[in-house]
C-alpha cells in the first residue's frame, strides 16, 4: 500500500497484517526451496563420495549450479523478510519456473512429490503478490530541500 505525498511521490505505508503474514509465508517458502536445494546438493555429493557418479565434472558442475540457485534463494528471501521490493521478481519467476517441472513431475515421481511442488510453488506466488507493492526504499527529494 502506498501514501501520495505532497508533489505526486509516493511513500509506501505500513504495511497491513495480511501483508505481514503474506511476508512471513513467502519468506518461509522461499527459505525451504533453499534448503531442499541444499539436500539434493549434499546428497550429489554424497552419490560422488560412494562412487556412484558417472561423470566427476559433471556431478561438480552440478553442485556448483545448485549453490548458486542457494545462495539466490536465501538472499531472496532475505530481501523478503525485510521487505525489499527487489526481492519480489526472483522469487516470482523462480516460482513460476517450478510449476511447469512440477506438472511434468506427474509423469515421472510420486503424485505427492509432484503436488508438494506446485502447491509450493503456487503457495509461494500467491503469497509475493499478497505482499502488496513495496515501495523503492528511496527517499524522493522534495522541492524544500
Amino acid at each position: 500500500m502506498t501514501v501520495t505525498g505532497a508533489g505526486g511521490s509516493t511513500a509506501p505505508s505500513a504495511p497491513t497484517p495480511r501483508e505481514l503474514l503474506a511476508t512471513r509465508v513467502a519468506t518461509a517458502l522461499v527459505g525451504l526451496e533453499a534448503l531442499v536445494l541444499v539436500g539434493i546438493a549434499l546428497f550429489y555429493v554424497y552419490e560422488l563420495v560412494l562412487g556412484h557418479g558417472t561423470d566427476l565434472m559433471v556431478v561438480i558442475m552440478s553442485v556448483v549450479t545448485i549453490l548458486v540457485f542457494v545462495l539466490g534463494l536465501f538472499y531472496t528471501a532475505k530481501g523478503l523478510g525485510m521487505r525489499h521490493p527487489r526481492a519480489q521478481a526472483p522469487a516470482i519467476a523462480f516460482n513460476f519456473l517450478l510449476v511447469p517441472l512440477g506438472i511434468a513431475m506427474f509423469q515421472f515421481a510420486p503424485w505427492w512429490l509432484a503436488s508438494l511442488v506446485v502447491l509450493i510453488s503456487a503457495s509461494t506466488v500467491v503469497s509475493v503478490f499478497l505482499m502488496g507493492r513495496l515501495g523503492t526504499g528511496l527517499s524522493t527529494p522534495t522541492p524544500e530541500g
